[in-house]
Parts: C-alpha cells; structure tokens; sequence
C-alpha cells in the first residue's frame, strides 16, 4: 500500500503529509550525500512551530536538583561545545506501507535524515545544576503547546514533553543543540535550541526546548504515556 496523495511538493522539494502543524518528509530518491541536507530534512511537529525570541530566551533547569538555574541562549553559547552526527528517524517511518493502515501522519521512507549537530551536552547542564541523586528521569519540555486532535484528547493544552532515564541523560552524546549542519536551527527545526538524543526515535529530541526539569518518580506526561506510549 503507497500514499496516493500528498506529493504536494513545498520549501524546496519536501513532499507535504500535513500543512498545518507542518510535517515534510525528505524526497527520499534525492539524497545523494552522507548528511542530509537541512532545506531536506524531514520536520515533524505536533502544534504550530513557536516563534521564540532568542534575546529573551531562557533554558530552566530545574526539578531535583541542587541549584536551578535559568541561561541564556548567549550564556549556553558560550559554554564549551561538542559537535556530532546524528541521525534522526520519526517513529512513524514508512507507516504507510502499515496493513491494515495505522493512524497518524502516512509518510513512506523519507522521515528519517543525518545531520551534524553542534550544542552543549546535556550532562553538562545537569552538573551544574547539580543533579539530585535521587533523580530517575529528566523530562526536556518544548515551547510548543495545543491541544493533541488524536483520541485520547487531553482536557486542556499541553506543551509538547520527553524524559529520558537518568544514566542516558548523562550520556555526553546528548546534546541541546544549537546549530544544524554548521548553520543556526530554522525555526521548523527547533530554533533556538533543540534536544538531540542519539539512539532514541526523533520524538525524545524535543524541539524549541525550554526547561530541562529532573524528576524523583517515572514522568506520566501525554506524550510520554499516551501517544508514543
């Protein structure tokens, strides 16, 4: 079974599985190189992409530990930097080829692309803030937020959330990135700062990242339990 519709084709060849919240999916047929490139790479969003002033940014760390603390994007920026490939892979990958078909965004093989990624690592972050010992999870929280249109419906707004178990959060590979294939993140692809979690489907490498919370007890958030559950 193979879409019939959607080749619509926007921003540069990207085919269109959704317009609003944008999800585009990577001509798989044109990629001809080791990274893929960034007007190429697959977007995946759950609510509209938020626009974010990066001179009132603030990325909270908070929760269990010892010292909150709030940066700037200029204060992360300037915190020492590792850069890394990284592929990327949606969850829902060549779901369309599903029989019987299964819900959700019908993309065939193209939600999936490898890109370098340069950020400060998240276990950075946690040692300065001091990480409780009794921390199990970190949970990264984006700034996008709406109501989910997929059965079980919330009862209100929810902004789009992931955690990690401890011991992968305080892998160095872990980065909250803020440049993509050496270029500063486009507001589709997380601007100004993004989670990227190596071996991890794409939805833990949270978007438009905003607080970076730890927790004492498994996190039950929506998109932790119920979709992606």
């Amino acid at each position: 079974m193979r879409a019939s519709a959607g080749h619509d084709r926007l921003f540069g060849g990207l085919i269109i599985r959704q317009k609003e919240p944008r999800n585009l999916e990577t001509p798989f047929e044109q990629i001809e190189s080791y990274l893929t490139p960034t007007e190429l790479f697959y977007i995946r969003s759950h609510f509209p992409a938020p626009n974010i002033d990066v001179t009132s940014y603030r990325l909270h760390i908070d929760g269990a530990v010892r010292t909150p603390c709030a940066l700037t994007y200029q204060e992360l920026r300037d915190m020492p930097s590792e850069t890394r490939v990284a592929l990327l892979e949606c969850a829902g990958n060549s779901r369309v080829f599903l029989v019987p078909q299964a819900r959700g965004a019908q993309w065939e093989l193209g939600a999936v692309g490898n890109a370098e990624w340069t950020g400060v690592p998240l276990a950075a972050l946690l040692e300065r803030a001091g990480v409780e010992e009794n921390a199990c999870e970190i949970v990264l929280e984006g700034a996008d937020r709406g109501v989910p249109a997929e059965e079980p419906v919330p009862p209100g707004p929810v902004s789009y959330a992931r955690s990690l178990r401890r011991s992968k959060a305080l892998q160095r590979e872990v980065l909250m990135a803020y440049h993509m294939n050496g270029g500063d993140l486009s507001q589709d692809h997380g601007s100004p700062v993004r989670a990227v979690v190596p071996g991890h489907y794409g939805m833990a490498s949270v978007k438009w990242l905003t607080r970076v919370h730890a927790v004492r007890e498994p996190f039950q958030g929506y998109w932790q339990t119920v979709d992606y559950g």
